[in-house]
């Protein structure tokens, strides 16, 4: 074999190699981003529920920050555990603080009456999105992703325990 006879097939090999360098890489690349992707829903699932648990132990004890009610106080603890994915002000309302009698659980107690003990209170987190970052689904003209983000619930409910020493009642 001559030396012109190897540089020609040492080009054709470089090309190949190149073309299947980018068969592999952008499934690789597409697989990552999605792992990627869904590792960050989950987190932020996981974020906001441990938020809602966080807001639903203080909510049992019948504490208050000073100057708010019982349900503000409940939402600034959400949001101090919920790293800033939601916000106790915002409009509409991003956490619901809610209270239920123990005989009739499924009818919701009207402000500003519900938060005494013996009652259930429960802290939730409706409908949170999360926009996917990974373009993996539908064509990237019209993809999927952008039309119907994953919608985030987390819910956590508790019963009321009694009120704290030399208390009779907390404002809502």
């Amino acid at each position: 074999m001559t030396l012109c006879a190897q540089a020609v097939r040492q080009r054709r090999r470089r090309g190949s190699q190149l073309v299947e360098m980018a068969l592999i890489l952008l499934p690789f690349m597409a697989i990552f981003c999605g792992f990627f992707d869904v590792c960050l829903a989950i987190m932020k699932w996981t974020t906001l529920q441990n938020a809602v648990r966080e807001g639903c132990r203080y909510a049992v004890t019948f504490r208050t920050m000073s100057g708010m009610g019982q349900d503000m106080s409940i939402k600034t603890v959400v949001q101090g555990y919920s790293f800033g994915m939601v916000s106790a002000a915002a409009s509409p309302a991003q956490i619901t603080v809610n209270y239920y009698t123990t005989s009739a659980p499924n009818t919701l107690i009207a402000a500003p009456n519900g938060n005494t003990p013996g009652n259930i209170v429960e802290v939730s987190v409706p409908n949170a999105p999360w926009a996917w970052i990974a373009p993996i689904s539908g064509s990237l003209l019209n993809p999927r992703y952008a039309t119907s983000p994953l919608s985030i619930t987390v819910t956590s409910a508790d019963i009321l325990g009694g009120y704290p020493a030399g208390v009779v009642s907390v404002s809502r």
